[in-house]
């Protein structure tokens, strides 16, 4: 399957998986391009969500300048931001100050249940 499109649909997934919790959510067209970097915004009763997501058979790690564009974008909305993962059918979730602190380890990436604990009250 093509990157893009497996893409995608990971993003149409995350989307519905939201609204269905009663948030508001948008993909961005031209997500990870010059204009944004953010893949998904949801908000829900004031709280903002924005996630930069990656659909790959390996833990992903964003470059540094995808990091940086992301993280200002997000403290600019003042914004939840998450990379958020999407392999064999599961969702984990790693806060942007994770990543920007170089913390990639299994210990920092949320699971699917503890996100929907914390995010979709």
């Amino acid at each position: 399957m093509k990157l893009y499109r497996k893409g995608f649909r990971a993003e149409r997934e995350l989307l519905r998986f939201l609204s269905a919790r009663g948030y508001s959510c948008v993909r961005s067209a031209s997500s990870g391009g010059a204009l944004t970097p953010v893949d998904v915004v949801a908000i829900k009763s004031g709280k903002l969500l924005c996630f930069e997501i990656k659909s790959w058979a390996r833990k992903p790690r964003l470059d540094r300048s995808q990091l940086s564009r992301f993280s200002e974008w997000c403290r600019n909305a003042q914004a939840h931001g998450f990379v958020a993962w999407y392999n064999q059918n599961q969702w984990r979730f790693l806060p942007v100050r994770d990543a920007e602190a170089n913390r990639y380890g299994d210990e920092f990436w949320i699971d699917y249940e503890s996100f929907l604990r914390v995010f979709t009250q």
